[in-house]
């Protein structure tokens, strides 16, 4: 069974097996292209702001949960005052602070909480591709809840999720045949079995339900629904 513990210690392994395909399959395992890779936050950036309506102003605060080595997190520093990226594995932090923009920080979080940030302290809080690799569905929870603590009266919260469908169903199996195959395998991803990959697919109507605020939702390109939403309050004005 895996938890907060055990994730932390799993994306560990991955920062350092390696990071840029273990955040972004889309591409190949060995000789990934780097300018790619930094390309596709780029991409993912300006779809986002595109679906969930954001306007970034250069005085905005952003928190992003499940940055990785900082992909999403350059594109955003361009354009709004302060970064907040959060990761629960150090080395992935390690790793993003190499090389990271100025007005980003990086916080190390032990899963739930996005601790030091304070209460109405940001004006749009991102999770792309971060809870379908949660635990369970109480993380989930405590995310959302954090999520909406540190948003600012009318700033956004916007987060990914993979949803349930036949192919959920067939996890169990696949998880079964990749350890099985693993042990013969000298090159290529591994531990794609474990529970701390295949994390949760909750239901739209869970996701609604574990959510402090209303949300829209759509569903996004790569098989996964994105979730918005406005903390109550006064929308934020532009700069």
């Amino acid at each position: 069974m895996a938890t907060l513990k055990s994730s932390a210690v799993f994306w560990d392994e991955k920062a350092r097996e390696n990071a840029q395909w273990y955040i972004s399959t889309y591409g190949p395992y060995a000789g990934r292209s780097e300018s790619d890779f930094w390309a596709s936050g780029e991409r993912i950036w300006s779809d986002l702001k595109r679906q969930i309506g954001y306007r970034p102003a250069r005085r905005d605060v952003v928190v992003e949960v499940g940055c990785g080595i900082g992909r999403l997190t350059r594109a955003i520093a361009t354009e709004v005052q302060t970064v907040h990226a959060f990761d629960i594995s150090p080395e992935m932090i390690r790793r993003a602070r190499r090389n990271g923009p100025a007005n980003a920080k990086f916080h190390v979080t032990r899963g739930d909480r996005l601790e030091p940030m304070s209460e109405g302290s940001a004006d749009l809080v991102l999770a792309y591709c971060v809870f379908q690799h949660l635990p369970n569905h109480a993380v989930l929870g405590a995310y959302l809840r954090e999520m909406a603590r540190v948003a600012r009266a009318g700033a956004l919260l916007a987060f990914t999720t993979a949803p349930r469908s036949w192919r959920a169903w067939l996890l169990p199996a696949a998880r079964l045949k990749a350890a099985v195959a693993s042990p013969l395998r000298d090159r290529g991803p591994r531990g794609l079995h474990r529970k701390e990959w295949v994390g949760i697919r909750p239901a739209r109507r869970q996701v609604q339900a574990l959510c402090p605020i209303p949300l829209a939702q759509a569903r996004l390109d790569g098989d996964r629904w994105l979730f918005w939403g406005r903390a109550p309050g006064a929308a934020p004005t532009a700069a």
